[in-house]
């Protein structure tokens, strides 16, 4: 207990002291002050931001940059958060409550209907799900844009978007900040829970690239993409993986390529780790019940036995043989290298400052944990990263990084949920845990 001081003490002497003696206290007055200047400089940055949103409904431009403002600061929050000692449940909940004091701003914004450009993919999931929602269907609707009754565009976040359309009455801009909250609140319990679980080196590394890429990952979501809702999956997976919960997690993995089915090798091959490492094999059971949804939907829509979309991408293109296939392939593959290190050559300038921001820390950090997981768990990385980078190098296109964003947070939460642990050692005590990876705090 923290005890007062004579009256005679100087202001900065009695705080010195306490600061001494009281470092839990010293930590929260450091919080408290980062939390301030990141509500006050949001919301300040809010305002002088906010003013073209209610010239212009499209869900995505330069108009909607004050709307990225509460994601990332309350990653900003959590993340320092956890640098500077432990991440608690308190933590948690002040940078919840960051993010929904950083919303209030633009609360008379909320039901501001947004609009998507015409035969563009958020237009075209868009109109998936207000037929879903409009004749209370489970059909996919792809037959609205193309003349098919089979899934043809990614299946899954077309009923993620019918969910929160029926739930909260429309698409607006509300809606918008409202998927940047589950994908906060993901992070958040992510972060919550792997901070005592494994070493210091990596969850501040891994967290660091979270940070840096909290402006695309709410781009992404303003943009309508799938991207962000794969890797809230995935971090949902994670975070009940190393808390012993095996069948939720591996449903969460089967709906992963549900949503993106570039990561379905990704997703069979971690399910076989998982059965493997703890010897149930029967996991592999409700995983493949879940990896179904898309062949029941067609088979009972559509009459087909189809698993994958048709719509798979067009950026390698038909070769006359196998031989020019192999060329095709290769120069496509040594042409995105670049991507990873954050350039791209038809991008804008803004769009490559917010892929540099992330994209070669990501890479780098990726190969870093690589190397220095060893046996068989660095095989385990490497395969998934083939399994989630090769796939989105051939035939994946447009809206650069999302690839990239998605690709690189698997491998790094991979590499964090596995690494140099077996998945039952992951599922210590955090007690016993934070007394060996994590240095007191104080707090």
């Amino acid at each position: 207990m923290c005890l007062g001081y004579p009256n005679d003490d100087a202001p900065h002497e009695a705080f010195a002291r306490a600061s001494r003696m009281c470092p839990g206290t010293a930590m929260r007055h450091r919080l408290l002050w980062l939390f301030g200047v990141l509500l006050i400089g949001g919301v300040t940055a809010e305002w002088l931001l906010k003013p073209p949103l209610y010239a212009n409904a499209h869900a995505i431009g330069m108009h909607t940059v004050g709307l990225l403002v509460p994601f990332v600061g309350s990653m900003t929050f959590a993340v320092c958060v956890g640098w500077l000692g432990r991440f608690g449940g308190r933590d948690v909940a002040a940078a919840t409550i960051l993010f929904g004091l950083l919303c209030l701003p633009f609360v008379d914004l909320f039901a501001a209907p947004i609009v998507h450009l015409d035969s563009d993919d958020a237009y075209r999931y868009s109109l998936y799900a207000h037929n879903i929602v409009e004749h209370r269907t489970l059909w996919g609707s792809d037959g609205l844009v193309h003349d098919a009754r089979a899934y043809v565009d990614q299946p899954g976040y077309r009923y993620w978007l019918a969910a929160t359309i029926a739930l909260l009455g429309g698409e607006h801009r509300g809606m918008q900040l409202f998927d940047m909250a589950a994908l906060l609140v993901a992070s958040l319990t992510l972060l919550h829970a792997l901070e005592t679980r494994v070493e210091r080196t990596w969850f501040v590394a891994v967290s660091g690239f979270l940070l840096a890429s909290a402006p695309y990952a709410a781009k992404n979501v303003l943009l309508g993409n799938t991207e962000w809702l794969a890797v809230t999956l995935f971090m949902l997976f994670v975070w009940h993986l190393v808390r012993g919960r095996d069948v939720t997690a591996v449903m969460l993995l089967a709906l992963v390529p549900f949503v993106r089915q570039n990561l379905l090798l990704v997703s069979l091959i971690l399910v076989g780790v998982i059965a493997f490492t703890t010897r149930r094999w029967w996991l592999i059971a409700p995983h493949t019940v879940v990896l179904g949804l898309p062949i029941y939907h067609n088979l009972y829509y559509a009459g087909e036995l189809r698993f994958l979309v048709t719509n798979l991408g067009s950026t390698a293109k038909p070769a006359a043989g196998p031989a020019d296939g192999l060329v095709a392939i290769a120069s496509v593959l040594g042409s995105k290298v670049l991507l990873y290190l954050g350039y791209h050559a038809n991008e804008e300038p803004l769009t490559l400052a917010i892929a540099m921001v992330f994209a070669p820390f990501g890479s780098a950090l990726a190969a870093w944990l690589i190397v220095r997981t060893p046996g068989w768990r660095r095989w385990l990385l490497v395969a998934v990263a083939v399994t989630a980078i090769v796939p989105t190098m051939i035939l994946g296109g447009a809206y650069y990084p999302r690839f990239v964003y998605v690709n690189l947070t698997v491998i790094l939460l991979t590499g964090l949920a596995f690494g140099d642990r077996t998945t039952a050692q992951l599922r210590r005590t955090p007690t016993a845990s934070a007394s060996r990876s994590t240095p007191a705090s104080g707090r």
